[in-house]
């Protein structure tokens, strides 16, 4: 087979070509005016042929020139559009997933690779972003949130994590404080998580054990639970938590448990998606593996930190 020329050398001469200009194709390559000439320069070279007659600052196809570009044009396209193709079959081959950082750090993350050795034939590709926007319009198949449940025109299936809460801090300040029952937590100071769904938190906490709003307005604010829970291993405060998100640092001493009544709160997360997509058999597989990981997570959860929560 003959030694074929550079792909980026072609991709010069079909820009300079289609738009009779160097600095046009430069633009459209996003590169310079100089690379471009000297890419079509080596291209020529190595053909041995002039590509292009060159009037100053104007270019104009020779005859072989003319030939070659209707030529490589077509077949540059092909290649485009092979490329183009062979992406889009490899998209719809991988399950499309938002969840938010919180939940695919701690808890979504360490398990993927029970997943992908149990069906390696299913590609996840995690897409970044704040579930509480997210739609299906964003490429997601499965969206999995935090809050209520309903989220109008998508269905929502529970995750069995559990909606076990507790209050966690660090050691150092649990030792500085004497603390027996919720009551106590309320002189502070209180972390507050800032996120739609998570902003009652500590409202209905303490409305659980018949006790009067805490005072907030000057509480640590943070959009993220991850920094919430760094800000509390700091010693800055307690933070009102998912329980089964942060087993390691509980178990490991780096958080501890300020007192040992836990909450059950009416909200959670989901796995959610539009109508339909339970016909398709990635989400299925992958919907049927969530369940089953987090039906394991609550029972590890409740047997190690389940008290009474009166």
């Amino acid at each position: 087979m003959d030694r074929l020329p550079s792909l980026n050398a072609i991709r010069s001469f079909v820009a300079a070509a289609r738009s009779q200009s160097f600095t046009a194709a430069a633009q459209e390559l996003h590169v310079t005016q100089g690379a471009v000439s000297r890419m079509v320069q080596a291209l020529e070279l190595e053909l041995g042929i002039q590509l292009f007659n060159r009037n100053g600052r104007f270019i104009t196809l020779t005859q072989a020139g003319q030939t070659y570009y209707q030529e490589v044009s077509l077949a540059l396209q092909r290649i485009s559009d092979a490329t183009r193709k062979i992406r889009q079959e490899e998209a719809g081959q991988a399950l499309q997933l938002v969840v938010n950082s919180g939940f695919a750090i701690r808890w979504l993350m360490p398990r993927l690779p029970a997943f992908q050795q149990q069906y390696p034939n299913i590609e996840v590709h995690i897409l970044g972003g704040e579930t509480d926007t997210a739609n299906t319009t964003d490429n997601a198949q499965l969206i999995i949130r935090y809050g209520n449940g309903v989220w109008p025109g998508m269905n929502a299936d529970a995750l069995p994590v559990g909606t076990l809460m507790g209050v966690i801090c660090s050691p150092q300040l649990k030792a500085s404080r004497e603390l027996n029952r919720p009551a106590d937590l309320l002189q502070g100071p209180l972390l507050t998580h800032t996120a739609t769904a998570r902003s009652g938190f500590w409202g209905d906490y303490f409305a659980s054990f018949g006790l009067p709003q805490p005072q907030l307005d000057l509480a640590p604010r943070f959009y993220q639970l991850l920094l919430l829970a760094e800000a509390a291993m700091g010693g800055l405060g307690f933070a009102l938590v998912p329980l089964f998100l942060f087993q390691p640092e509980l178990e490991s001493g780096r958080l501890v448990k300020a007192i040992p009544h836990t909450f059950t709160s009416t909200r959670g997360y989901y796995a959610t998606y539009p109508p339909g997509a339970d016909h398709d058999l990635k989400v299925n597989v992958f919907k049927r593996w969530l369940m089953q990981q987090a039906e394991q997570s609550r029972l590890h959860t409740e047997a190690l930190w389940r008290y009474p929560e009166q």
